[in-house]
C-alpha cells in the first residue's frame, strides 16, 4: 500500500462528515423556518382579510 492510499483512506471520510453536517444544519434550519414563515404569512394574511371585512 502505498502513501497516497493511506491518504486518501483518511480523507474521504472526512469530507463525507463535513458535507454530511452541512446537509444537516441546512436541514434543521429548514425545519425551523418553513413553520415559523407559514405561520407569518398566515398571521399576515388573517391580519389584511380582518382589516378588509371590518
Amino acid at each position: 500500500m502505498n502513501h497516497e492510499d493511506q491518504s486518501n483512506r483518511y480523507y474521504y471520510p472526512v469530507e463525507g462528515r463535513t458535507d454530511g453536517a452541512i446537509a444537516g444544519a441546512v436541514a434543521f434550519i429548514a425545519i425551523i423556518a418553513v413553520p415559523a414563515l407559514a405561520y407569518a404569512a398566515w398571521q399576515t394574511l388573517a391580519s389584511w382579510m380582518s382589516a378588509l371585512l371590518s
